[in-house]
């Protein structure tokens, strides 16, 4: 049982290293070729986290923001 624990989470940690590093070069694939890059998705970003701090935000949404960044941090130490 144990190894099937460790076989699940060693391919979900895969598995959001290539998303994080796949969102990492459509960002600098769009800081480098601009609107001809087909995606905005600098701003795409931008709403996700206006929807946590921006207008009519809560402090609810604030912490998790918080919570995503304290995660996505751990992940990208271990």
């Amino acid at each position: 049982m144990e190894n099937v624990v460790n076989t699940i989470k060693a391919s979900t940690g895969g598995i959001f290293t290539v998303l994080t590093s796949v969102i990492g070069l459509l960002v600098l694939a769009q800081v480098v070729f601009g609107e001809a890059a087909g995606m905005n998705v600098i701003a795409n970003l931008q709403s996700i986290v206006n929807g946590f701090v921006g207008e009519g935000a809560s402090l609810a949404g604030l912490i998790t923001l918080l919570l995503i960044v304290g995660v996505l941090q751990k992940q990208d130490q271990s």
